[in-house]
């Protein structure tokens, strides 16, 4: 029986695969030691005045390696309170200058491949931070002083430090400008492998996850402002108001990518770009987005709103210097509150106007975030759970979302508007056709009867001008009695030749002259032969004549028929040559047709001088222009 493979034989071997390496994981998680989870620690509020951490622990200038220090133990998360606002003296004081000690038990620094890790999720103040173990200098902050690496957790390697089987001392100096305090999570040591995960999600949530948010909407706002110049429509303020939306949001997050190294910017300007131009700017574009959306004509709304955002934006300039803002960064929280109110209160009464899925889930998300705001307010403040996250960048993920909505709902419609508009265009289209072939059809069969009646009536014509005029000649000189003036036979030759002429005339010659004239040697061989005329036929190639159709070429054969017959009558000519050439003269090329004959010479007669209703060579001339 041949062995066939099914969808299911891969969602087996998929599901056996995935068991193998959930056994492997559990089997290499049981050989690996669990970690330490430092809830407690010993703190002691020191008198240094000094921001810079020593290089080790025996150059501290407070003694904090001394027998009588007075540490006390405290439990952690651990917070000290912080004030809304401190004024400008208190950031030029000297700093407050906490330590923290903590005991590592030996069983966390087993020796793992990847070695024992100090992993802390969370820390905040305005000052410096620094770690030392071993009593050597691990870690600290470098760079500003109000904006370091507070929203990154701290990950550290012990190797160097870590004996295994030996307990661990770590101290905890953090450094806090006056009035502003700081907080300090609990503390987490052990083998790399046990708590790399939750370190990585850590940094993630803190960090990493609004950095990378934010340039994704950075380069869809780009990318909207881009579609925005291309199509320069006024009724489509969306995409500009995103852009602006996205690298205002971009502005007030920038402080999320501060790393270990700092920034190069005075924290005065670097506090105002992030807390008034960025958090003010996001704010107004974000009402202002959805007036647009919920199609909402707020004048007096959206005034007062500049105007706030404007004026905040002014006030706290610090090139003015009328606010230290690196003193009150919850102040300037608060001050941004209305602003955000407002924008919820929009959502809803967008929400109440429109009555929408999409502006009702708007709304709902916009009324959550103040809690959320509630939430990152105290969360500054260091009250409640402080190894949280904060909230509120994650807020205007509606608002992004929203807009990725409207733009997906816009390129679907675009394009079911444009097969619809492909399939109408078509269904026109095959109408139109059809009316064409039909209109063509009957054209077709006008032109056809048309051409047949013109024919008709030149075949009529030319009998009763040809042949019929010379039976008509014939026939007076009979019924007069005058046979003996005029041969009836020549006549009836004649009038043959005449009629024979006419039906080549009508063959079709694509142009062509020397078919012309094939088809007149033939008719008129056995006339020539019975005069006694020897032909000597010298034709040549000539280009195709594209003015030859049938009426020009039934003259042509009527000038050439009325030459050979003067000759055979006139001329007493016992040979005669038919030649053809190219006629090369500018503007008037064409064709010549040569007659030569070695008769009597002929001499032309004064046309004064011709009788009555004779026309002499007159009778051999084209009467079109082209065949001249």
């Amino acid at each position: 029986m041949p062995f066939r493979l099914h969808l299911r034989h891969f969602r087996a071997v998929a599901a056996l695969c995935w068991l193998c390496i959930l056994l492997l994981s559990a089997v290499a998680r049981a050989q690996i030691p669990a970690p330490a989870h430092l809830t407690q620690a010993e703190l002691w509020l020191s008198p240094s005045i000094e921001w810079a951490p020593p290089a080790n622990l025996a150059q501290a200038d407070d003694g904090v390696l001394n027998a009588p220090t007075p540490w006390r133990t405290v439990a952690l998360p651990h917070a000290r309170p912080r004030a809304v606002a401190t004024d400008a003296a208190a950031a030029r004081a000297p700093p407050e200058v906490a330590w923290y000690r903590l005991q590592v038990p030996p069983d966390a620094l087993a020796a793992t491949p990847k070695g024992a890790r100090l992993y802390i999720p969370r820390w905040q103040t305005t000052g410096t931070v620094a770690i030392y173990a071993g009593g050597q200098l691990l870690w600290q902050t470098r760079g500003s002083k109000g904006w370091n690496s507070t929203n990154r957790p701290v990950w550290l390697d012990l190797g160097g430090v870590a004996q295994p089987g030996q307990p661990l001392v770590v101290y905890v100096r953090i450094a806090s400008q006056v009035g502003v305090g700081g907080v300090l999570s609990s503390v987490w040591a052990g083998p790399s492998e046990a708590l790399e995960v939750s370190w990585r999600a850590r940094a993630l949530l803190q960090a990493d996850g609004v950095v990378l948010t934010r340039g994704a909407y950075l380069v869809i706002g780009i990318f909207a402002l881009a579609v925005w110049l291309v199509r320069r429509r006024r009724d489509e303020l969306i995409y500009p108001l995103f852009f602006l939306m996205s690298m205002f949001q971009v502005l007030s997050m920038v402080h999320y990518m501060v790393d270990d190294e700092g920034h190069t910017m005075p924290d005065e300007w670097f506090a105002w770009m992030v807390y008034v131009l960025g958090a003010a700017g996001s704010t107004f574009c974000s009402y202002y987005f959805l007036c647009v959306i919920n199609r909402l004509r707020l004048p007096w709304l959206t005034g007062a709103m500049l105007l706030y955002a404007s004026a905040f934006t002014l006030v706290t300039l610090p090139a003015l210097g009328l606010f230290e803002l690196n003193a009150g960064l919850p102040l300037l929280r608060l001050a941004t509150a209305p602003l955000g109110l407002v924008v919820v209160g929009t959502a809803v009464w967008g929400a109440l106007k429109r009555r929408t899925l999409g502006s009702w889930l708007l709304a709902a998300w916009l009324l959550l975030s103040l809690p959320m705001a509630a939430h990152d307010l105290n969360l500054q403040r260091y009250l409640g759970n402080v190894e949280s996250i904060y909230l509120t960048p994650y807020v205007y993920v509606g608002l992004f979302t929203m807009f990725l909505l409207i733009a997906y709902t816009r390129y679907v419609g675009a394009l079911a508007t444009a097969a619809e508009a492909k399939g109408t265009l078509e269904q026109r289209l095959a109408e139109r056709e059809q009316e064409l072939a039909a209109s063509y059809a009957r054209l077709r069969a006008v032109e056809r009867k048309q051409t047949l009646l013109d024919e008709r009536q030149r075949m009529m014509r030319e009998m009763h001008d040809g042949v019929g005029s010379s039976l008509m000649s014939a026939l007076r000189l009979v019924e007069h009695g005058e046979p003996a003036r005029v041969d009836v036979a020549q006549v009836l030759r004649e009038c043959i030749d005449d009629l024979k002429i006419s039906i080549d005339s009508m063959e079709p010659l694509d142009a062509d002259l020397l078919a012309l004239l094939a088809s007149l040697r033939f008719r008129l061989s056995p006339r020539l032969e019975g005069a006694g005329l020897a032909l000597h036929w010298r034709v040549q190639d000539v280009p195709p004549l594209p003015w030859l159709d049938a009426q020009h070429a039934l003259h042509v054969l009527r000038v050439l028929q009325e030459v050979l017959t003067n000759i055979i009558k006139h001329s007493g000519a016992r040979t005669l040559t038919v030649g053809t050439a190219e006629q090369v003269r500018g503007l008037n090329d064409g064709v010549v047709v040569h007659i030569a004959d070695d008769g009597a010479p002929f001499t032309p007669p004064d046309p004064a001088a011709l009788p009555p209703g004779r026309k002499g060579l007159a009778n051999v001339t084209c009467p079109h222009p082209p065949c001249q």
